[in-house]
């Protein structure tokens, strides 16, 4: 029995020797090795320590979720991200319209950082930024009235030390890939147009819709405001504070930052500054805009000429006055096509009596330059002595024209950007911002689209009758002009019948009201001429 416990024992001493030399050997073999490896990744992370404060901030930008929070008020429907604290979009709820736009206000060094949402309610949202030197809150405040509302932008020094700060502020992001394959005429989208106030100086560039290295510009000054508008509305921001530069910066090729950069300002361990901007969104009306009395109106013009600029804007008075007594803007046009024609009459017939005139004198003429058709200063001396013998101004037909453009080009304008036109009916047309549309086609032809507009074919119809009766007033013998004349008359109404045929028919209608008011002058005038 002995034997055999003292057999088992040796038996079980052998197992256990084996086994630390198979088994044990590889687990300190293993141990060491951990240790190397142990040793190698400190020796990387040592490395790595002068940066390691900024792989934090990456993987918290990198895994930062984008969260939409929209808040809604009687006036604006706004979405807000929490990247960079920013407005998304905003929507003009009267008219439900969204601009291109977005951004507003941002701050381009914190745009791509997660926000943490404070607050939110029907007109105010708050987001709240913090990094190891700042603290960062933004408020946008929406209960202003009328389209406007408060940015307001807090920084708060919390190092140990003081900090020299100045921001870029993103006053506005121009963003048109949405556009892209809409519906919307080239017409309309050549009315796109940033502008900026600098030092009183306000620079502007229209058909705003793609962008390249050429849209580039960078300059020094104080900036009043910054502004973006299409046909019918804007989006401008006022900065009050000091500022030291603006400059627009094309992203991509449908994506454009207006950018404007603070004064540096000293902040103290502690210390809070503030930076406020007042912003509109809302429908281009010089009325709305003045009545803030805080500069903006010039944001929004019918021209950058000055003559045409206020021959609209006093169209647009005179149509909100009669409004105020004719409550259906069709009928307004009308009237003021009446007025127009009223008022540019004298000039008219005047025109058309000087052509008149010229038209007597026709055949002494044509005699004069077939007599001295070899002698040229000859024939042109007697022309003139024979206009001067009967008082005739050669250019007494075309400057009475020529007076009345500016007028005709301000009225154009005026119609074609007054955005109370925007879902005004009239008769059969629902919107006289929109072609008249009597009815559909169930396909599509080409030039005219699925639309048939009623407006644009009455037009080409006056304009007819109009040149018809223009042609005997202007009846001559050359076979040359009698050829040009038929073509004018008929050419000439087909092309502008085009042109006019996707217009809006509010526009429209004017223009078929003046001519076919056009069309009794050449008849009255063409009894003139009998009785003469």
């Amino acid at each position: 029995m002995e034997k055999r416990t003292f057999l088992a024992i040796l038996i079980s001493v052998g197992i256990l020797i084996t086994y630390n030399n198979l088994f044990l050997k590889k687990d300190k073999e293993a141990v060491i090795t951990d240790v190397e490896t142990s040793s190698n990744i400190a020796q990387v992370v040592e490395n790595k320590e002068l940066i390691e404060e900024e792989r934090k901030i990456l993987k918290k930008v990198v895994s930062a979720k984008e969260k939409i929070t929209v808040i809604e008020n009687d006036i604006f429907k706004a979405e807000f991200s929490n990247i960079g604290g920013a407005l998304k979009s905003i929507t003009i709820k009267k008219y439900d319209e969204t601009l291109p736009v977005q951004n507003i206000v941002g701050l381009i060094d914190y745009q791509d950082y997660p926000f943490s949402l404070r607050q939110a309610m029907d007109n105010k949202i708050v987001f709240y930024y913090r990094d190891e030197s700042f603290e960062i809150e933004k408020t946008y405040d929406l209960s202003k009235q009328n389209y406007l509302f408060d940015v307001q932008t807090k920084i708060k020094n919390i190092s140990r030390m003081s900090k020299v700060k100045n921001l870029k502020i993103n006053t506005i992001t121009i963003e048109t890939s949405s556009l892209v394959g809409s519906k919307e005429n080239a017409r309309e989208r050549g009315l796109y147009e940033y502008s900026v106030s600098l030092d009183d100086k306000i620079i502007r560039k229209n058909n705003a819709l793609d962008f390249s290295s050429k849209n580039s510009f960078s300059q020094m000054g104080q900036v009043q405001w910054s502004a973006f508008r299409n046909r019918y509305f804007c989006t401008i921001v006022k900065p009050d504070f000091n500022t030291k530069d603006y400059e627009t910066i094309p992203v991509q090729k449908n994506q454009l930052d207006l950018v404007l950069e603070t004064q540096n300002v000293e902040i103290k361990r502690d210390e809070e500054i503030s930076y406020n901007s007042l912003v509109y969104v809302g429908p281009q009306d010089r009325t709305i805009l003045l009545s803030y009395g805080i500069g903006i109106e010039k944001a929004s013009v019918f021209s950058k000429y000055w003559i045409l600029n206020s021959i609209s804007n006093f169209v647009v008075t005179v149509m909100n006055f009669i409004h105020k007594f004719v409550p259906n803007w069709g009928f307004c046009i009308l009237i003021i096509s009446l007025l127009f024609y009223l008022v540019t009459y004298p000039l008219t017939i005047k025109s058309m009596m000087s052509m008149k005139r010229m038209q007597v004198l026709q055949p002494k003429i044509t005699a004069i330059r077939e007599q001295h058709k070899n002698n040229p200063q000859r024939m042109n001396k007697e022309v003139m002595e024979l206009y001067k013998e009967n008082s005739v101004n050669p250019m007494g037909g075309c400057l009475p024209m020529l007076l009345q453009m500016p007028i005709f080009i301000a009225l154009y304008q005026a119609l074609w950007r007054n955005v109370a036109f925007k879902g005004a009916g009239f008769l059969w047309i629902k919107d006289l911002s929109q072609p008249d549309r009597l009815f559909t086609f169930p396909t599509s032809f080409p030039i005219i689209g699925n639309e048939f507009n009623i407006l644009p074919i009455i037009m080409m119809v006056a304009m007819f009758f109009q040149q018809k009766a223009s042609a005997k007033n202007m009846a001559t013998s050359d076979p040359n002009q009698i050829m040009q004349q038929k073509m004018m008359a008929t050419l000439f109404p087909i092309f502008l019948g085009f042109i006019f045929y996707k217009f809006a028919s509010g526009l429209t209608l004017y223009f078929t009201m003046f001519y076919i008011l056009s069309t009794f002058t050449q008849i009255k005038m063409s009894k003139i001429k009998k009785a003469g």
